[in-house]
C-alpha cells in the first residue's frame, strides 16, 4: 500500500491551519493530539506525523501556493517508518471569502520513497488540487462544507480515492452531475535509448494484440516489417515512411518496453562474452535449455522473429502452437546426429571473442553449427547480457589526408586493422591493395554519384566516431564495398579500429 494516508487542509480565519479530514482517522496528529513530552498518548501508535511540524508547508503563504511541495516530516517515534508529504497548496482570493482568501490543501503520505515510484504520484497531487479548485470555483464545493471532520461527501471521497488508487491504481469518482475525478497512476519510465537508422527492432511482446485502429498511422505501417531482421531505414523504406517518423515510432515502442533495439547481423561482425558470462549462461542450466530451444532449426518459428526476454520465449507466427517437448529433444543435433547439449553451447558462446568474425567462428564450429540459427544464436546472448558487439571506427591518417589529392603512379595503399585484444587474442589483420584507377557510377541514397564524389562522403565519416554499420547504412552500400573503398588512394591511409 503505497499510499499511507490523504488528508484535507484549509486556513480557518479563527483557528489558522487545521486538518479538517483524514483518511484513516488519526493518521496525522492535530495539536490538541500531541502527545506529553513525558509518554506517548494512546492514539500514536498508528500515527504517521505531526501536523503541527509541518502546517506551514501544507498551508504556506500566497507566494507559495500553486506550487508543488514535497516534505519529509520528522518520525514521530524512533519505530515510525519514513514517509513523505506530497501537497499542492492553493489560494483563491474573493470578497466571497473572509479575509477575501480561501487557502486550502490535498495532501498525500506515501510510504517510503525509495520503495515506491514517487513521480507518478505527483500528477495525482496536481489533477487532485485543480479539480477542487474548479469545483470551489463553480459552487464554493469546499468552503461551504459544514460536515463535521472526517464525515461527509469530502471526507468519502478521500476514502474512496485511497481504496480505488492503492488498490487498483486507478479511480472513477463521481462527485456531482457534471464533474467526475479521473484519476490513473502511471509509472515513470526512463528516456529510452537514441534510435539510429542502422539499429534493429525486435518485438518483446506480441504486439498484434494490442493494435488498435486508432493508432498512428506510420505505426501501423511499420510494425509489419518489425521481425528482428530489417534496420530502422529498410523498415521506413518497405513501409514507404519518413525515417524521421519512423525512428519516433520505434522510440515510443522502446519507451513502454515493446521492442528493444540490436545491431544488425552480419558475417564479418565480431562479438566477444562479456564479464557476466560467467555468472549467467555458463552456470544456469536453465538458460542453456532456453537458449537450445530458442536457436534449433528444427522448431524455427518462421516467417517472423521470436523475441527471448526474461526467460520466456515470444512466439508470433500465425498457426504455430507451442509444444511442451522433453529435455532431451530441445537439444539441436551437429551435423553428425550428436545432440548439442548444454556444454556445448557454452564452448560456442565461449569461442565467439574480439579479432574473429562470425564466419571464422562458424568455419571453426561448423560441425556443431549444422542446426542451429546461427542469428538467433547471436542474438540470444545479446539479448541476455553476455555478449557485445565489437563495432569497427575508421580513421583517417594524417598521412593519409596530406596524400589525398596528389598523383601517384604505381603506388600501393594500406588499411591497417587493429583490435583491443583480450589477453591471448590476435590482431586483425592487414591488408594491402593495389590503387584503384577506374571510375564507375555508384548509387547512393537513390542518387547516382562518381566515385570522387561517394569517395568524399566517405572521408566525412572517418573521424573515428562512425562505426560501419552506420556508414554502411547512411550511404547505402555494403561492407565489402566499404573497404574496398578505404584501400584506395582517393582516400588514403585509413586505420580501423575494432572496439
Amino acid at each position: 500500500m503505497s499510499i499511507k494516508a490523504i488528508f484535507y487542509s484549509k486556513f480557518d480565519p479563527h483557528e489558522g491551519p487545521k486538518i479538517v479530514h483524514q483518511v484513516p482517522e488519526g493518521s496525522v496528529l492535530t495539536t490538541a493530539d500531541v502527545p506529553p513530552p513525558n509518554g506517548p498518548s494512546s492514539g500514536t501508535s498508528t500515527s504517521l506525523l505531526s501536523f503541527s511540524t509541518i502546517s506551514r508547508f501544507v498551508i504556506p503563504r500566497q507566494s507559495l501556493c500553486g506550487n508543488l511541495i514535497s516534505l519529509s516530516p520528522p518520525p514521530l517515534t524512533p519505530n515510525t517508518p519514513p514517509t513523505l508529504v506530497l501537497s499542492y497548496p492553493l489560494c483563491l482570493t474573493s470578497s466571497h471569502y473572509p479575509r477575501n482568501e480561501f487557502i486550502f490543501n490535498f495532501a498525500l503520505v506515501l510510504s517510503d520513497p525509495s520503495t515506491i515510484d514517487v513521480p507518478s504520484y505527483k500528477s495525482v497531487v496536481k489533477k487532485l488540487a485543480h479539480l477542487m479548485r474548479s469545483l470551489e470555483e463553480q459552487s464554493y464545493f469546499l468552503s461551504d462544507d459544514t460536515a463535521a471532520p472526517n464525515s461527509g461527501k469530502i471526507y468519502s471521497l478521500c476514502e474512496m480515492l485511497m481504496e480505488d488508487l492503492n488498490d487498483y491504481c486507478e479511480c472513477m469518482i463521481p462527485i456531482d452531475e457534471l464533474n467526475t475525478l479521473n484519476i490513473k497512476l502511471f509509472p515513470t519510465l526512463p528516456n529510452p535509448a537514441s534510435v539510429k537508422p542502422w539499429h534493429v527492432p525486435l518485438f518483446t511482446v506480441r504486439i498484434e494484440t494490442m493494435v488498435d485502429e486508432n493508432w498512428d498511422l506510420t505505426m501501423l505501417r511499420i510494425i509489419r516489417y518489425i521481425n528482428g531482421v530489417n534496420s530502422v531505414k529498410r523498415i521506413a523504406t518497405l513501409a514507404d515512411a519518413d525515417i524521421k517518423l519512423t525512428k519516433k515510432c520505434i522510440k515510443h515502442l522502446l519507451y513502454y518496453g515493446c521492442v528493444l533495439l540490436l545491431d544488425i547481423f552480419s558475417f564479418n561482425a565480431i562479438y566477444a562474452p562479456t564479464a557476466e558470462f560467467d555468472n549467467l549462461i555458463a552456470k544456469d542450466t536453465e538458460m542453456q535449455k532456453e537458449c537450445a530451444r530458442y536457436v534449433n532449426t528444427a522448431f524455427a518459428p518462421g516467417a517472423q522473429e521470436e523475441a527471448v526476454i526474461d526467460g520466456t520465449v515470444e512466439r508470433r507466427t500465425s498457426g504455430l502452437t507451442s509444444v511442451t517437448l522433453a529435455d532431451e529433444e530441445i537439444w539441436p543435433l551437429t551435423g553428425k546426429g550428436e545432440p548439442v547439449d548444454g556444454v556445448g553451447i557454452v564452448q560456442l558462446f565461449a569461442c565467439l571473442r574480439q579479432g574473429l568474425t562470425v564466419r571464422e567462428w562458424y568455419a571453426q564450429n561448423a560441425n556443431m553449427l549444422a542446426n542451429i540459427d546461427m542469428r538467433r544464436f547471436v542474438t540470444f546472448g545479446v539479448i541476455k547480457g553476455f555478449l557485445y558487439r565489437i563495432h569497427r571506427y575508421a580513421i583517417r591518417t594524417q598521412k593519409g589526408q596530406s596524400m589525398h589529392g596528389q598523383h601517384t603512379d604505381a603506388g600501393s595503399e594500406h588499411v591497417h586493422y587493429l583490435t583491443r585484444s583480450m589477453p591471448g587474442g590476435r590482431p586483425y589483420s592487414e591488408e594491402t591493395s593495389q590503387s584503384q584507377t577506374k571510375q564507375t557510377k555508384d548509387q547512393v541514397g537513390g542518387k547516382r554519384y562518381d566515385r570522387p564524389h561517394l569517395n568524399s562522403k566517405i572521408m566525412e565519416y572517418l573521424d573515428g566516431t562512425h562505426c560501419f554499420d552506420e556508414i554502411c547504412t547512411d550511404l547505402e552500400i555494403s561492407e565489402r564495398e566499404l573497404l574496398d573503398r578505404l584501400k584506395s588512394r582517393d582516400i588514403g591511409e585509413a586505420t580501423i579500429i575494432c572496439r
